[in-house]
């Protein structure tokens, strides 16, 4: 009967798959309300199974539109989840920007959340911690500078008295060995102001770097393969340049050695002496600026403490690395190492 509609029959096509016989429903009044039956078959007899005519009536459009607004409500929750999920990494993040804005120092940020935003944390981070460290080398540089010069202030006020009664060539001496003690400090600190420049790579042979460092010092070896590598010229002769200038001044008056070799693919640059080295609890500390061994804080012997913080600024501005450790029968093994990442820049001379 096609008033019964598509799903009677439906039901009549899976009751003939089931019974293996064509049925057909019949529509039944019963206390003014109208039921359609079915007969199945049991044993000799049949048994009828019946449902009202009113538990079909289902309203398509109103269950469309049930199912709309549960699905509206459920797409709003998970945009406004996920609108939070990322917004708010961003939020800390355009704070702490701004914070790092007005000169100040923010807390590092969480680095969770999407890979993306993950990642942007993660470098926003190390923009930070670096910024950091740039603002408190430039503190302890400051306060460096105005405390090493007060000695040689002082002592020039003490000379001018002294030259107004009686000018001696001996105090005319000191004035100018304070004059250049001066120099030589503020030139350092230009030296480590400006560490963070980036210069462009040039070809260098190594071998006639060396030489020049060497300068016809004769406490100075040097034993070099024929290395070839592209680099920052100024910035690897003045890394080096401090490193034999350290060597020197605390080797103990012993032979320094400059020596390269390229192992796994790393340029390693080595000076090395027979000082009396380094102790292990203050490798670290030798690095930060105006640190210096001799508690004296003579600049004849500990110098200005500014050679090792240009050389790790350097090194740090340019992709090296700089070691220092104990060398083999006494003495300190320093080592500048052009890494891996590099090594395509890095020939033999006379394959290259």
């Amino acid at each position: 009967d096609d008033r019964h509609g598509p799903f009677v029959h439906f039901l009549e096509s899976a009751l003939w798959e089931k019974t293996g016989e064509r049925r057909h429903m019949t529509r039944e009044v019963i206390d003014g309300e109208d039921w359609f039956w079915a007969s199945l078959p049991s044993g000799d007899g049949a048994i009828y199974v019946g449902f009202p005519v009113s538990s079909l009536n289902v309203q398509p459009f109103v269950a469309a539109a049930i199912s709309l607004a549960v699905g509206l409500v459920l797409s709003l929750a998970a945009a406004f989840w996920l609108a939070r999920r990322t917004v708010a990494p961003l939020a800390r993040l355009d704070a702490a920007a701004a914070q790092v804005g007005r000169g100040e120092m923010p807390a590092l940020l969480p680095e969770t959340g999407p890979r993306e935003l993950a990642a942007l944390s993660r470098r926003f981070n190390d923009m930070a911690r670096q910024v950091r460290e740039l603002m408190a080398a430039r503190t302890t540089l400051m306060a460096g500078i105005s405390h090493d010069l007060r000695s040689p202030l002082a002592r020039m006020r003490l000379a001018l008295a002294l030259l107004e009664a009686q000018p001696t060539p001996r105090l005319i001496a000191r004035l100018e060995a304070d004059v250049e003690e001066m120099d030589r400090l503020i030139g350092n600190a230009l030296d480590l102001a400006r560490s963070l420049e980036r210069e462009a790579p040039q070809h260098i042979a190594l071998p006639h770097l060396l030489d020049i460092l060497e300068a016809d010092d004769e406490r100075v070896t040097v034993r070099c393969p024929a290395i070839a590598l592209r680099a920052a010229p100024l910035a690897l002769r003045r890394t080096l340049g401090n490193l034999l200038e350290n060597a020197l001044r605390h080797g103990g008056g012993g032979p320094v050695e400059l020596t390269a070799e390229v192992e796994d693919g790393d340029v390693r640059i080595g000076v090395l002496d027979r000082g009396p080295g380094i102790p292990a609890d203050q490798i670290d500390a030798v690095f930060q600026p105006f640190h210096r061994l001799d508690a004296s804080r003579s600049p004849a012997t500990g110098g200005a403490g500014l050679g090792l913080a240009i050389v790790r600024q350097l090194a740090q501005a340019n992709g090296w690395r700089v070691e220092l450790a104990p060398r083999t029968g006494g003495g300190l093994a320093a080592w500048l190492i052009i890494p891996l990442l590099m090594r395509r820049h890095v020939a033999m001379i006379g394959n290259d």
